[in-house]
């Protein structure tokens, strides 16, 4: 979800108010998807710019118009006390500082009593 915010928030000028206008333009059903070389991509003009955003592998129209109504939603919802999120707490939860989400593959190694279990 904070990847596609992210981009969200990129594109529209970096502000919560901007991320909450552009997501629901986006919402608005204001999107085309395409496929493009096997991979399945999302067209639109968010706030007179043009938005490109691939999907994840298996997902439709349906799901997108959902991630855009979670990402509405924890904005909106994410602030101090179930307020709407500030500029800098959006910008807090964008940058992960407390680490809550990582791609790293962590690998451990358990002790083998020499029979394979």
């Amino acid at each position: 979800m904070r990847s596609f915010i992210f981009t969200v928030w990129v594109h529209v000028g970096k502000t919560a108010q901007a991320t909450i206008a552009g997501l629901e333009e986006l919402a608005g059903k204001q999107f085309a998807t395409a496929e493009q070389g096997g991979r399945y991509v999302v067209s639109a003009s968010v706030q007179g710019k043009s938005f490109t955003y691939e999907l994840p592998a298996g997902s439709s129209s349906v799901e997108f118009a959902e991630a855009c109504r979670e990402a509405w939603r924890m904005i909106n919802i994410g602030g101090t006390s179930g307020a709407e999120m500030t500029d800098a707490q959006l910008r807090t939860y964008l940058l992960d500082v407390d680490g809550q989400v990582t791609n790293t593959t962590v690998a451990s190694f358990n002790q083998s009593n020499g029979y394979g279990y």
